[in-house]
């Protein structure tokens, strides 16, 4: 999709659908709805008034112009109350609106961004540019399957925006630049999660990740069964030894601030397929286990959009990857194995085994010279009893770390939740035989998962973010069409942008 930039009277633009925006119980329309209803004989005000357009949020009434006008359509996206608009709302408004538009087999849109934005948002001119663009670039994602061309709706071919004269134009252009990167990048780990098993295989995702770093400039290491033997990651072998797909770590590297140590480590779980092991998944619902590599596709996203802007920052992204099947090799309850920071784990649940490839991740990462570490991962179902498909689950052993994290995932529209790390957790991976064990059973499940990463993290600066509810939808909602996410990728993005080397 092409986006380009307009500085015109929105209302003398030549275009198949203006989209303007109207909030809940407004007494007026505002900004460039304004000037369109005007153009139109306040056609639009008329409807209000009817109560044929009420503006709560996701509304959407389009009116068709007849010549009054040289655009051919008029989209009214309702925003909610005033007094709710935000960047995410405006966000996930103008995905629903670009959506709609590409069903409608609608080719170009147009959408102005005015100083109203500005005033009630209270975000800078580069978020809410880029909040706009991402609109529309995520909200008309399609997954490209495998069903034949005429399956698949017409593509938009062209956006433009409508800016105010007093926006800087280079508040603009960073805006739309980050826009572009960050769909770009969040579209590609929707594409790598709606992949099937038998086609995103960890031999599979570790060639996704060359083809990225290639593009990007990006030094990347994939490390293959051999050479993960002799590293001694016990874990991540453990995991994937009852497949025929043999284990990968992919390391990939982006250092663009160095004369500074600092550096942050991006740990992805990979299990591109996870039958649970031993202890077996219940039937219903495991076709959905070929999502549970989507904390390793936003990492390798995510380096995608910082290869493209290039920030001041250094990063290494870990992705240890396997499949979690069923063999006679399989790992069983009571196993004690090794792992790559010299810790011995009791197995009590083979499920319970992305926490296990991470710990071997977090720690290489460390030995790679991560100073600061952030993993993403669909790790367990009760992060989803707890806060349900709405927010991610965030653990921490460092407050300030956190909130850095917290800020970027704000920033990106991405909501996250903290649950506690307090000391008492401790004795649900306390272990009689090992040093550690991979499972207490049902009590803060989501802690006790998070907590065992934590161990091989240590005293380094961790978050870890559960996104096993946030991962996919089983609807579309806002900029999100159903399926894959790309969850945590802008806010992976916004962290490496905003991140000040200490």
């Amino acid at each position: 999709m092409n986006v380009k930039i307009s500085t015109e009277p929105i209302s003398s633009i030549a275009t198949d659908c203006l989209v303007v925006s109207y909030c809940e119980g407004q007494d007026t329309v505002k900004g460039y709805t304004k000037a369109v209803d005007e153009a139109l004989g306040h056609r639009i005000s008329q409807l209000i008034a009817e109560k044929e357009i009420k503006g709560t949020f996701g509304e959407i009434v389009l009116l068709h112009n007849w010549g009054k006008i040289p655009a051919k359509r008029v989209l009214v996206i309702g925003m909610g109350k005033e007094s709710k608009l935000t960047v995410e709302r405006v966000r996930d408004g103008i995905g629903l609106a670009g959506r709609y538009a590409k069903q409608k087999g609608i080719r170009n849109i147009t959408f102005g961004i005015s100083n109203y934005y500005m005033e009630k948002t209270l975000w800078n001119p580069v978020d809410i540019v880029q909040g706009v663009v991402e609109g529309v670039l995520l909200g008309t994602y399609q997954f490209s399957g495998y069903k034949r061309k005429e399956g698949r709706e017409q593509e938009i071919e062209d956006f433009t925006l409508v800016v105010d004269g007093e926006l800087r134009q280079d508040a603009i252009r960073a805006g739309i630049e980050r826009a572009q990167a960050a769909s770009y990048a969040t579209n590609i780990a929707r594409d790598l999660v709606n992949e099937p098993g038998n086609r995103m295989t960890p031999a599979i995702l570790a060639e996704k990740a060359k083809q990225i770093a290639h593009q990007r400039n990006l030094d990347i290491t994939i490390l293959h069964k051999k050479e993960i033997e002799e590293l001694g990651m016990g874990a991540l072998l453990g995991v994937g030894q009852a497949s025929v797909n043999d284990p990968k770590m992919i390391v990939m590297k982006y250092m663009g601030a160095p004369e500074t140590k600092d550096t942050i480590g991006f740990i992805g779980k990979g299990v591109t397929f996870d039958t649970g092991g031993i202890q077996v998944k219940p039937d219903e619902g495991m076709g959905d286990m070929k999502t549970d590599m989507a904390g390793a596709a936003a990492v390798i996203a995510a380096m995608d959009a910082i290869g493209a802007l290039r920030p001041h920052v250094n990063i290494i992204a870990v992705v240890p990857t396997c499949e979690n099947m069923i063999a006679g090799n399989n790992l069983k309850p009571g196993d004690v194995i090794p792992s790559f920071a010299g810790k011995t784990i009791e197995i009590i649940h083979t499920d319970a085994e992305g926490r296990l490839i991470l710990a071997d991740g977090v720690a290489y990462a460390k030995h790679l010279g991560a100073t600061k570490l952030v993993d993403v991962a669909t790790l367990t179902g009760a992060v989803i009893t707890a806060l349900g498909h709405v927010a991610t689950g965030l653990v921490t052993n460092e407050e300030q770390w956190a909130d850095e994290v917290k800020e970027a995932a704000q920033i990106a529209g991405e909501k996250v939740w903290e649950l506690p790390n307090f000391e008492e957790y401790q004795e649900y991976i306390d272990s009689e035989i090992a040093d550690l064990k991979n499972d207490a059973g049902r009590p803060a499940g989501c802690i006790q998962g998070a907590i065992f990463i934590g161990a091989f993290a240590e005293d380094t600066p961790w978050v870890h973010l559960d996104i096993a509810g946030t991962a996919t939808t089983k609807k579309d909602k806002g900029h999100y069409p159903a399926g894959a996410t790309g969850v945590a990728v802008r806010t992976l993005l916004q962290l490496a942008i905003r991140h000040h080397s200490s």
